[in-house]
């Protein structure tokens, strides 16, 4: 007869190998019910999903039918109708009329077309050359930042300087702001990081935020929904008189929530 000890040894690495087969199994059924996008930004260095959750909330970023792609890069035309959207502009740029840009490469049939000219009129973006904007090229990280140094209010700004401009203003840490400017690949997700420290940006020459001047004056962000997001409170003549700030907080998360 075989001694216990000898059955027992044989069996282990049988055992191990059920265990490490139901182990799979258990990740594999996280990944694909629920627990995918935490896993999928493990694996991809993802950082921002909390961010552009925050950003989709106040309707200042969207997905696409495949999710954030916060893992993908993007080009200057998708750069600049981001941008827009992110400084409230995207319905006054989709309502404009007359508009257009000097440049060939975005004829007025192009999808991007009414974003690269009104953010053209606004001196947000600038092309490559006087007639091409390079619509389809990627947009790297100098010249994001560039942009979102512009639109709130550094008309000077360019990205042969825009780390240090992002850095002084306060929109970035020197080293973030060097960081993005300098990255090999600028990913959505590097553009959510920055999209959500320049919504919390004082504005040049102002002691109002981003978020403050898109709720109260462009009416592009609702005051509820920035309450809910922790980075705005209504100034104090909009509390009504003996509410309770803290129902008017928890009103305004339930109503984010709703969206």
């Amino acid at each position: 007869m075989r001694k216990l000890s000898e059955l027992t040894s044989k069996r282990l690495p049988v055992r191990k190998m059920v265990l490490a087969a139901i182990t799979c199994a258990v990740l594999l059924g996280a990944f694909l019910a629920g627990g995918s996008r935490e896993a999928f930004a493990a694996t991809t260095g993802i950082k921002y999903t909390t961010q552009a959750d925050a950003l989709k909330k106040l309707q200042l970023f969207q997905g696409t039918e495949r999710g954030y792609e916060l893992d993908q890069t993007f080009t200057r035309a998708q750069g600049a109708t981001m941008l827009l959207r992110l400084f409230g502009w995207e319905s006054a740029a989709d309502n404009a009329q007359g508009l257009t840009s000097p440049f060939t490469d975005v004829p007025t049939v192009h999808w991007a077309a009414k974003s690269v000219a009104f953010a053209y009129e606004k001196a947000l973006v600038h092309g490559i050359t006087n007639e091409q904007f390079a619509p389809n090229a990627s947009m790297t990280g100098a010249q994001f930042i560039a942009l979102t140094m512009r639109a709130l209010g550094y008309t000077e700004a360019e990205p042969q300087q825009a780390s240090e401009l992002a850095a002084s203003s306060g929109l970035l840490s020197a080293t973030d702001a060097k960081q993005f400017a300098q990255a090999a690949v600028f990913r959505r997700d590097d553009m959510v990081a920055i999209a959500y420290s320049a919504i919390q940006t004082k504005l040049k020459g102002s002691e109002r935020t981003l978020l403050q001047k898109l709720v109260e004056d462009d009416k592009a962000v609702s005051a509820e929904a920035a309450v809910a997001s922790g980075l705005f409170k209504k100034p104090a003549a909009e509390v009504e008189p003996g509410g309770d700030p803290m129902d008017q907080i928890e009103a305004a998360i339930k109503d984010a929530l709703k969206q």
